[in-house]
């Protein structure tokens, strides 16, 4: 478990049983927990040796919305690695919510 995912989640009051599924999607995904911590410690995305996913780059995605800067980023890579369709589909629709 990444000690410095886990402070930025317990810094920002994210309750234990969410903290739980997002470190579980980290330890998965430890290329992107790793881009992440870079993100956490510089608040910049990483600029050479990224991860993509489908095409995409954390920083792509921040690019598309400004609710996707940071930690939604790096959640959304995760999400097009295990979902790719359903995440293809959050991003042409402009990250719209029910």
């Amino acid at each position: 478990m990444s000690n410095v995912i886990e402070t930025f989640y317990k810094d920002n009051n994210i309750p234990d049983f969410l903290l739980k599924q997002k470190m579980a999607k980290f330890e998965n995904n430890p290329d992107v927990a790793g881009e992440f911590e870079y993100w956490i410690k510089n608040k910049k995305y990483k600029q050479q040796e990224t991860v993509v996913v489908e095409g995409y780059t954390a920083e792509k995605i921040s690019q598309l919305s400004e609710y996707m800067d940071g930690e939604g980023a790096f959640m959304l890579l995760i999400e097009l690695r295990e979902n790719p369709d359903r995440a293809k589909k959050r991003i042409a629709e402009g990250f719209k919510y029910k």
